[in-house]
């Protein structure tokens, strides 16, 4: 089903059109491809510490019934990880890689957004930059919070790349980004990577795609920008989001807060809007 171009503000228009734009890509965009949402990726690491025993079954129960509550969800990852310990790079790269997962219709409409200036995403998994291979991109430049110099030179000679903000399953030994420690040690401690996401959110409009209001991620980051930036300061972003799971206050405080505007989607037919949107921004710039 097309999206309705009217829906798609004329500043986010622009934006793509001038190569000013950027998409940020959230957990709900693997879900396509069978990958786990958070509450899921939880729900496999306690399934990974029963396997291996790391974990009494007193513990378990209490990890899933702490999984049930979102806002529990950065607690809990911070637990497993040091439950699984030595088995945690295996973990990452057995749910990730190894259960090889296939790039979407959503990660093909990605690659045709050719006025992108580049794509960020929270996710773990490859398929965006298996997906742009695919397309002809063989040698797409993935970047992750570990190469701040080639991110800052990519910036300045504005050159495209995919940032693996939090971590790639495939280099697994370089870190994943997963507890809260994990987040605030990145988002506030990382000098030359603050510079980065201030960069990013000062001189781009983002559009937030697959980002859901429980993603625990999403909100620290919500929150770095907050703490950065001054409201009503820089370019607008937009976030896609199901109109039924918002509300009215949450909206208008995600654009007064954030400077992140709202566009309603909707969850039928496995949330098919998010790639019908990316088709139509793509289109209605080619027509504007």
């Amino acid at each position: 089903m097309a999206f309705d171009t009217k829906r798609i503000p004329d500043d986010l228009v622009r934006a793509y059109r001038d190569r000013r734009c950027a998409i940020l890509v959230g957990a709900g965009a693997s879900a396509g491809a069978k990958l786990p949402l958070w509450d899921g990726l939880l729900e496999q690491m306690v399934d990974a510490g029963v396997k291996h025993r790391v974990i009494t079954p007193e513990k378990e129960a209490e990890y899933r019934a702490l999984i049930k509550d979102p806002g529990q969800w950065l607690m809990v990852a911070g637990g497993l990880k040091d439950d699984l310990r030595v088995y945690f790079s295996d973990f990452i790269e057995t749910a990730f890689i190894k259960s090889k997962p296939k790039p979407t219709d959503l990660h093909k409409a990605l690659v045709a957004l050719d006025r992108l200036q580049f794509v960020v995403t929270t996710n773990y998994d490859t398929l965006i930059e298996r997906a742009f291979r695919a397309g002809g991109d063989e040698d797409v430049s993935v970047l992750t919070f570990k190469n701040a110099g080639e991110l800052q030179r990519r910036l300045g000679q504005r050159e495209f790349f995919i940032l693996k903000a939090h971590g790639d399953a495939a280099k697994v030994g370089d870190g994943i980004v997963l507890t809260e420690t994990d987040y605030r040690e990145l988002l506030y401690r990382q000098r030359a990577y603050q510079s980065l996401l201030q960069a990013i959110f000062t001189m781009f409009t983002v559009v937030f795609v697959g980002a859901s209001m429980n993603d625990p991620e999403i909100k620290l980051l919500l929150g770095f920008i907050a703490d950065a930036f001054t409201p009503g300061s820089g370019p607008n972003h937009f976030a896609l989001m199901v109109d039924e799971e918002i509300t009215t206050v949450q909206e208008e405080r995600w654009f007064k807060d954030f400077n992140v505007q709202i566009i309603p989607v909707s969850k039928a037919n496995n949330y098919e809007d998010l790639t019908a949107f990316l088709v139509a921004l793509h289109e209605v710039a080619d027509v504007a």
